[in-house]
């Protein structure tokens, strides 16, 4: 959907916590001479901070979404996939999506996942 900024930022709250919550889901704001990729919902997560909780999922999809705005989607895909084997096929979840698993363990298995494609 293309919405000016108030109405996107409201559309993807809602949309956000109908796929799960705001750890899952990237945005993107593309204007004529830039773009800016980051976390689908202005959450600041502030109760989390230092506390190895909070989903990395939003923050690894955001980067995917650049890679491919900037015509890297070999690396864009390898990113995906292993995030994809690590929250569905491992189920490396965290407490926010029903998980027991901190937010550094997702992303290093999610990085080990990039490693074993790679071969």
């Amino acid at each position: 959907m293309l919405m000016p900024n108030l109405y996107g930022n409201i559309i993807s709250n809602i949309a956000c916590g109908l796929v799960g919550g705001p750890g899952l889901v990237s945005g993107m704001n593309i204007g004529k001479n830039y773009a800016v990729f980051e976390t689908g919902t202005r959450n600041t997560g502030t109760s989390l901070a230092g506390k190895d909780l909070a989903n990395p999922t939003a923050f690894i999809r955001a980067s995917v979404d650049m890679l491919r705005y900037l015509g890297c989607h070999q690396h864009a895909d390898l990113i995906s996939d292993a995030l994809w084997k690590t929250l569905v096929e491992q189920r490396m979840h965290t407490r926010d999506i029903g998980g027991t698993h901190k937010a550094s363990e997702v992303v290093q298995i999610t990085l080990d996942n990039i490693a074993s494609m790679r071969q």
